[in-house]
């Protein structure tokens, strides 16, 4: 013992302690909390390792220096593909503000390369963005595409439903899981997209009381089934909702009317009531 009451050992002392401990066998206790730890918190199945965390320090010093930066290499330098680019560069940047600038830019692009390749870009963006700018360009394509093209696009969404929530929408309940935060965004970006089609549908003059019918018809059907989630009585009111603001429907929201709305919760009660006072 010392003047500063610390216990010394020599080495070779310390080194038998250690060894005799380190034989000893672990209480189930100990162990039950360590696979407990590990199980529910990822920072324990992590190893630590100065030197690799010394030579990620170092790797992302020198990244910092232009010289050493990374580079994306484009092995595709086919005509086609960098006037796609081009296009796709163009449709990022349109604006309100800026889009009589761009129009000019994608209708030149368009008159050399009026094809369904680039069509099909331009619809995407029309599925992703919730305005009309889009559908504007539409107009720059022959017409014969034009037509030929939304009229297999809207087949397919009446004949596959693809209004209809996905799977995984369906068999989860997406606002209350957690840790599932991908799944979230799935479906806040299923949700935005096909909005913005049944807009673009109603736009393009498509028979909108067909997917109205279709819509309210499989609502019907959700309400008996055994498992049911209040997100999916909402998105499909909603659909109905936003296609009734721009058509009037008076038989759907005859029908929405006579639904028994003490089944819902407050948020789909104030859905149906939207829908009833569009009469």
């Amino acid at each position: 013992m010392s003047d500063y009451n610390i216990i010394r050992y020599d080495l070779q002392t310390f080194r038998d302690i250690y060894a005799h401990f380190s034989k000893q066998s672990l209480s189930d206790n100990l162990i039950e909390k360590a696979n407990h730890y590990k199980k529910n918190f990822s920072c324990f199945n992590s190893f630590y390792n100065p030197k690799m965390v010394w030579e990620k320090k170092n790797f992302n010093k020198k990244e910092k220096q232009p010289k050493n930066r990374y580079h994306i290499i484009i092995h595709d330098f086919t005509d086609e593909s960098l006037v796609k680019r081009q296009l796709i560069g163009y449709l990022n940047k349109l604006t309100i503000k800026n889009h009589d600038v761009i129009y000019a830019k994608l209708k030149d692009i368009i008159s050399t390369h009026n094809n369904v390749e680039f069509f099909l870009v331009v619809w995407s963006y029309i599925k992703t963005a919730d305005n009309e700018l889009y559908l504007k360009i539409l107009d720059f394509f022959d017409k014969n595409i034009v037509d030929v093209q939304i009229e297999k696009l809207w087949n397919s969404y009446i004949d596959n439903k693809e209004w209809m929530p996905t799977q995984q929408i369906l068999e989860n309940d997406v606002l209350k899981i957690n840790d599932e935060y991908d799944m979230f965004c799935d479906y806040s970006k299923w949700k935005k997209e096909v909005q913005n089609i049944n807009k673009a549908w109603i736009i393009l003059k498509k028979d909108v009381d067909i997917l109205l019918a279709d819509i309210f018809e499989y609502f019907c059907e959700y309400m008996h089934q055994e498992k049911t989630y209040k997100h999916v009585f909402d998105i499909l009111l909603e659909q109905i909702d936003k296609i009734l603001k721009h058509h009037i429907n008076l038989d759907i929201i005859e029908k929405v009317k006579i639904l028994d709305i003490n089944k819902f919760e407050s948020s789909t009660k104030f859905l149906i009531y939207n829908i009833i006072e569009k009469k």
